[in-house]
This record gives structure tokens, sequence and C-alpha cells, in this order.
């Protein structure tokens, strides 16, 4: 989870009489802080109160007003176009220079709180501009400490647009500016803490396990540290544990990825115990419970995971969510049928099922929502439009393809017709013929004009997809974020949960759109550990196979090859991702490496549900009549193995496979090794 900080310092300008008036408001604000730590929404009804009851306000007082309702409506509510409004009334305050030049701290938190709201919907580039008119209003100030507010806003734009490697340092130079500030306040260390363990989730995302668990066990240590000084105080030593109980489960997400289930499990569980200890946090522990669940029963540990079961049980009896319920429920099944007790796995799923369909009858679609089905349906419409226009080109083909046999044939006629006549009708036979060569050339130049709209139309396509994959990754970032939000409401989760995978679909599809018909010929080759490649993306598929309890087993031999690592590891990817796709909850997948005579040999065998008699010649083409759902319901595109078959081809190797229906497909590559 993505911690997102807003952070006051304590350091204020010089009291202007005419501008504010703190005597009354500095106790309104502590009075609305006091609340806020139990109920936000309180805190903001009374601080509206507090505002009504004062006859007038002076122009900072206002500004403190709108800083803070927007923070409410940026962090609690989301409803970003309130947001945006309060802080263009915080903004407008300083239209007056002399107030921009008295204030340039709150005008450049100003200038900060509408670049947030622009990040948030997206509109980085806009964003990017207010964060750096801010910058030039923090320097003004000459207060080092305030120059971290740039820093880490900075890298919050970059984490949005998933460039986590980008993000990283940001966070980090965030970390070091906040040294600047008075590292006695409470706040300082909160946020120190919260910049570190960005850093570390930013590299967890950016797939970089080593630096990632690096910075978790800093950002423990930091917090061990620093944060001692603070447990004194129950309400500062609750956020001290909420925050440690984040970085284990942050970690623990690391380290079940890179196969250590054990260390996983013990992170998850002591997140667990913090979580539930807590009084807010008892949602979040409900949550971290359904990943060791899903753990134990990947790991066919079921005594374990029925105690984890009961334990999430007893929890939602007492905070009880629907949504958390529906995935104890589906838990519960899963349970079931690793323990072979069907009955009761049956009633287990049969309700499932019931508080499945009540959720989506009763559930408020979010405006998200609609605006993510309206481009599903612009894009499938455009889809369409592109599959009517090459039917219509194939059409064309055929249409002229019938005139010119008619006109060969037709000449020949004309031709054997006028051979028996006499030799006096020879002028009018050369006549002919060269009214038979316009004719070709005119449907010649028509092949070549239908050819260059052919092209034309891939290019478009490949435009359009490029174009998309930018807003669709963002959909899907920011659906994963709204997912790990433990604030999210659970009426909204199975939405948002429905976005998320339909934008990894359409990114899917996206990605096969802009390497098809991709020229290979001038692709840069390198020497390629094959052995080594393959670990690699078994590492990277083995958590989307503990999804569906199947295991990737892997035998290889160092091996050598020149080639193109990037198109290669896609290739590996391809046929890796389809043998889960195909296969059954709990099957094994076998992948294998060795050299046969003088070539790197690969081998990925299932035990799915095969490929039927009509599909296999049409496997390899660039159809979509290849497409078939997995047996989870994927969505599959149909261009995965054509792609697959060029880069192949274009590394002057083979691919083919065997195939039974019902017990499996094995896929094989051969690559030319080098010694």
């Amino acid at each position: 989870m993505l911690l997102i900080v807003i952070f006051a310092s304590a350091c204020v300008p010089s009291v202007q009489e005419q501008y504010e008036h703190p005597a009354y408001f500095n106790k309104v604000f502590s009075i609305a802080d006091s609340i806020g730590n139990f109920d936000a929404a309180a805190s903001y009804a009374y601080l509206e109160q507090a505002y009504a009851a004062f006859p007038a306000p002076g122009k900072i007082d206002l500004y403190n007003k709108y800083a803070r309702m927007h923070s409410y409506h940026a962090t609690k509510t989301y409803d970003f176009p309130l947001a945006m409004a309060y802080a263009d009334s915080a903004l407008y305050i300083f239209n007056e220079r002399p107030l921009r030049e008295a204030y340039p701290l709150y005008y450049a938190r100003a200038l900060f709180y509408k670049g947030d709201v622009l990040r948030e919907l997206k509109k980085y580039d806009d964003a990017y501009v207010y964060f750096y008119r801010g910058r030039e209003a923090l320097l003004r100030t000459k207060d080092t400490c305030q120059y971290h507010e740039y820093a880490s806003r900075l890298a919050l734009v970059y984490y949005r647009q998933e460039k986590y490697g980008e993000a990283a340092p940001y966070f980090l130079e965030a970390f070091r500016h906040l040294r600047r500030c008075d590292t006695t306040a409470f706040n300082t260390f909160y946020t120190r803490q919260g910049m570190l363990d960005n850093a570390a989730l930013s590299y967890d995302k950016a797939g970089n396990d080593g630096k990632a668990l690096v910075f978790y066990d800093s950002t423990l240590r930091f917090i061990a540290r620093k944060g001692a000084k603070f447990l004194h105080d129950p309400v500062y030593n609750n956020g001290i544990q909420a925050a440690i109980a984040v970085v284990y489960g942050n970690k623990g997400n690391v380290l079940l990825r890179t196969g250590d289930t054990l260390g996983a499990e013990t992170l998850y569980r002591q997140s667990i115990d913090i979580n539930s200890r807590g009084k807010d946090e008892k949602r979040d522990a409900q949550l971290t419970m359904a990943k060791l669940i899903a753990l134990y029963l990947a790991g066919n540990h079921p005594a374990q995971a029925k105690a984890v079961l009961e334990e999430m049980k007893a929890s939602l009896n007492v905070l009880p969510t629907a949504g958390t319920r529906q995935q104890w429920l589906l838990l519960q099944w899963q349970y079931y049928e690793k323990t072979g007790e069907q009955a009761r796995g049956y009633a287990a799923l049969k309700d499932y099922v019931h508080l499945n369909d009540s959720l989506q009858a009763t559930a408020a679609k979010p405006a998200v929502a609609d605006i993510n089905k309206e481009f599903v349906r612009m894009a499938g419409e455009h889809r369409l439009e592109m599959l009517q226009k090459n039917s219509e080109l194939q059409m064309a083909y055929l249409f002229i393809l019938i005139f010119l046999c008619l006109t060969i044939m037709s000449v020949a006629w004309m031709i054997w017709q006028n051979w028996r006549k006499s030799r006096r009708h020879v002028a009018a036979l050369q006549q002919l013929n060269q009214q038979i060569t316009a004719q070709h050339e005119n449907i010649r130049k028509s092949l070549s004009a239908l050819e260059q709209s052919q092209l034309g139309h891939y290019r478009m396509m490949k435009i359009v997809a490029h174009d998309l994959r930018n807003p669709v990754g963002a959909i899907h970032t920011l659906s994963e974020l709204l997912l790990m939000d433990p604030a999210q409401e659970p009426r909204n989760r199975q939405m948002v949960d429905l976005i998320k995978t339909s934008s990894a679909s359409a990114l899917n599809l996206i990605s096969d759109l802009l390497v098809l018909d991709t020229s290979l010929a001038n692709m840069e080759k390198e020497l390629v550990e094959v052995h080594v490649a393959l670990q690699y993306c078994v590492d990277l598929l083995q958590i989307k196979a503990i999804e569906k309890q199947q295991e990737i087993r892997l035998e290889a031999e160092p091996v050598k090859v020149l080639a193109c690592r990037e198109k290669i590891w896609r290739v590996f990817s391809n046929l890796i991702n389809n043998a889960i796709k195909f296969s059954p909850d709990g099957a094994s997948i076998e992948v294998a490496l060795k050299r046969e005579n003088g070539a790197a040999l690969i081998a990925v065998r299932d035990y799915g549900i095969g490929i039927p008699e009509g599909l296999q010649s049409k496997l390899f083409s660039q159809t979509r009549e290849a497409k078939r759902k997995g047996t989870r319901g994927e969505e599959s595109f149909g261009f995965g193995l054509s792609i697959s078959k060029q880069i192949i081809e274009a590394h002057n190797g083979k691919i083919w496979f065997e195939t039974e229906e019902g017990k499996g497909t094995t896929f094989y590559i051969e690559l030319k090794e080098v010694g």
C-alpha cells in the first residue's frame, strides 16, 4: 500500500491581523484535529460551524479552511471535483502579489494542492506545471525543510505513471530533505518513515526485489530507532504500529514472490497480530488473513488454513463487511474443496454466489465504472470497425481476382478467335493487346492502392493501440491502488476488481497489437543464457500460477544462444502464461531445457484441456478465430502464438507443439546453441 502523507510544517509566517485571527482559529483547528482522530467527517462538520460562527474571517483564515477541506475530500471522500474547487479557492486567495510575497509557503502549498488533484485525474503534464511553480515559491522561503513537498509530489507523479524506478529516488530525496525539519515532531518522523516505505514499494513494483527488501528493512530499523520516543502516547503508538504492519504486509508480498513462503507467512502473521489489536486497523487484518489463508491453501496446509479461517470469521463477527465476508466464503469453499468436503464446499459456494448476487444488485456503480464502460464500448466499436474494414478489403481482393480471371479468360478466348481468322486481322489484334495491357496496368495500380490502404490501416491500428496504453495502464494502476486502500468502501471493491481485470485484459490486447506484424529483421542480438532467462520467467509467473493452486517445475541445463533477450523472453512468458491459462486448478506445469544435436531444446508441457483438432491448423495464424477462454474464463486474443512464431523464425529457430485433447499440450522451441 502506497502511503500518501500531506505534511504540515510548524513554521508559520509572521501574523498580520488583517489576514488572519490565530487567537480564535488555532483553538478551532486544535479541536477539529482532536475530533478527526476518531471521526474525520465530524471534524470537518465542526470546522464549517466554527467558520460560520466567526463574523469576518481573514484571507489566511479562509486559506486554512480551504486547505483542510481540500485534504478531506482528496484523501477521505475521493470527491476530486470538490477537492479541485477547494484547491482553486485556496489559490484564488493569492491573486494579489503582496499576499504571495508575504506568505510564500502557503502560496506554494496552494499550487501543490491543485497539482495533487490534477495528478489524481491523471493530467500529469498539467500537474507538473503547478508542482514546478510551487517549487519556485518554496525556494523563496529559504526553508530547506519544505523542499520535500516538491520531491514527494514528483515521486507520486512517476509512481502513478508506473515509472517506479524513477519514483524511488524522489521518495528518497524527500526523506533526506525531511532531516532538515523539526525531527522532534511526530509528523516529521511519520512522514519520513512513509517516504522510506514508499521508496521500497517503488522498487518492489519495479521488480527489483533485492532493493525492495533492503529498504523495507531500513524502514523497520528507522521506525525502531526514531519512533521509540513517541511510544508513550497511545495515539502515536497506534500510528507507529499501523506503519509497522504496513511494512510487514508489503515485505511479505516480496518474500512470497521470491519463493520464501515461510518468511511471507511469518510477516503476514505479525501484521495480523498488530492490526487485530488496533481500533481502525481490524479491516486491514482481515485482508491480510485472506492472503495468509490463500498462502496456506496454495502450500497444501489445510489445517493452518482452517485456523486462520476461523480467526477471520471471529473478526468478521466483530467488524462485519460484506465484501470481506464474500472473500471469506470463497476461501472457505476452496478449503472444503482441498479437504474433499464436497457438501460443505457446495454450501459455502452457494452462500458466496448468493452474497455476490446481492452485492451486485445493491451496489451503486461509481462514476469511474461508467467511464470505464464507455471506454470499453468505444474500444469495442473501434475493433469491430477495423475488422469490418479488413473484411471489406478481403472482399475487394476477391472481386479483383475474379475480375482478373474473367478478363484473362475473355482475352484468351478473343485471341483464340482472332487466331482462327486470317492474318488480315493482325492490326486489330495488336490494338486489342494494347487494351489488355492497359487493363492489366489499371489492375496493378488498384492492387498497389489497396496494399497501401491496408498498410495505413495497420499503422492507424498501432497508433491507436500505442495511445491507449498509458490511459489503460493508469486505470489498471489506480484500480490496484484502490483495492489496496483499506479505506475503500466494501460495496465498491467488487466493481474496482472488475475494472482491474478488464484493464489488464485490455493491456494484454494492446501489447499484442503493438508487436503484430512488426519487422524483426533488424533486431539486436546478444549472448543470452537461456536457463537464466527461463528461471526468471518461471519465478515471475509462479505467483500467477499460485492463484490457481498450480506449480511450475523447471529443469534446465546451462545453454547459451545468440538472441534478442527481450523478444525471446516474451516467447517464454507467452508459452508459460498459456499453460497456466489452459490448465485446471491444482495442475502441474513442466518447463525443460536441454542440449540436443548442437541446439537448445525448450519444452513447456501442461496437463490441461489440450487443443481441439479444428483449432490446431490456425494456432500460429494471425487470426482471432483461434482464441478461446482459459479454465477460469481468462480472456485470450489469439495473437500471442503468431507473434511467438515470428520471433522464433527470426532467430532461425523452430516452434511446434504436440497435443491430445483433454490431456494437455507440449510446446517445443529449438534454437541454435552458441558454444
